[in-house]
């Protein structure tokens, strides 16, 4: 049975089940349409591998792992598992992966590209992606900060459906090009002044009412926010919509 070395290439191959690595640098490696089985990276370096088309899904990193200039394609990551600020990926590219159930939230991401892949669901730290770029749909993500922790991503080419922003700068955040995303500043103003208003409209309906406010007071804080028109108007209706828009005096 196999296990990951430096310099080796290898296709369709099988690795032992339960491995542990430590202390380790594994780099210049090929791995693809295999199951790399269960490997469990215990303060070791990963540079320069290529997992194409593998089963990851039982890797687990921990205590100081490093992943380094790595390509990750068409790989299976779901189940991936992170201990809490124990693994840092820089350089990385992932392209059309499934990550749905990989802990995220626990690894720190510099300078990575994620190319069409699988995120749903899922909670991402705005301190811990630094200078990454997003390609595709992301549904249901939230970058989730500190309060003014600045989000340094490009999300130039992505439709964002469900995408929440709490607690985050976007002032370095590159909004999606789509005709159908707004970028808005000075949002917290604008959310301000709307509840302020808003009992004075006489053709708001009072679960309207409702609806109008709640959806004001997820903002409240945020001074930058990206909307995707398109998807509050299929959740919302074009009604809705318009008025929201309309409450933060924006056209």
């Amino acid at each position: 049975m196999r296990r990951l070395e430096s310099g080796m290439s290898v296709d369709n191959e099988c690795f032992s089940d339960i491995l542990r690595y430590e202390n380790e640098t594994i780099s210049g490696t090929t791995v693809t349409n295999s199951n790399v089985g269960s490997p469990i990276f215990w303060n070791c370096t990963l540079h320069q591998l290529v997992f194409d088309t593998c089963d990851l899904t039982n890797a687990r990193f921990f205590e100081g792992s490093t992943v380094d200039q790595c390509t990750f394609i068409r790989s299976d990551l779901r189940s991936v598992g992170i201990g809490k600020g124990e693994a840092v990926f820089t350089n990385c590219e992932f392209t059309s992966c499934d990550m749905r159930g990989m802990t995220l939230e626990n690894a720190t991401f510099i300078d990575c590209t994620f190319v069409k892949c699988r995120f749903n669901d899922r909670v991402l730290q705005a301190a811990n992606i630094v200078n990454c770029s997003f390609t595709g749909k992301l549904v249901d993500i939230t970058f989730e900060g500190n309060g003014k922790q600045k989000l340094i991503v490009n999300l130039e080419n992505c439709i964002l459906d469900g995408v929440q922003f709490v607690g985050c700068d976007l002032t370095q955040c590159i909004p999606p090009k789509s005709k159908n995303h707004l970028y808005m500043e000075q949002v917290s103003a604008r959310v301000k002044n709307a509840l302020m208003k808003i009992d004075d409209d006489p053709d708001l309906s009072d679960d309207d009412r409702k609806v109008l406010i709640r959806s004001l007071r997820k903002l409240d804080g945020m001074e930058q926010y990206i909307f995707n028109t398109a998807y509050m108007k299929k959740i919302y209706g074009d009604v809705f919509v318009e008025r929201f828009f309309s409450s933060l005096e924006s056209n």
